[in-house]
């Protein structure tokens, strides 16, 4: 039986942090499963930063 749409959305908000590596192609799903929590929390914090400095880079280009 496969799940609903609403419980798929539910693991997936549930789950972010790990779908959000994936998306950005960060991690395989097989790097994911070796990491831990604090992995994880330092990976979406690099991409943060990675993310900040396109748009500062964006802005200056745009000057």
């Amino acid at each position: 039986m496969t799940i609903s749409k609403q419980e798929a959305r539910n693991r997936a908000t549930r789950n972010w942090a790990q779908w959000r590596l994936l998306i950005a192609n960060m991690v395989t799903y097989r790097d994911l499963y070796f990491m831990d929590d604090d992995d994880i929390a330092e990976a979406n914090a690099a991409l943060d930063i990675h993310i900040e400095n396109e748009r500062k880079e964006m802005n200056r280009n745009r000057k």
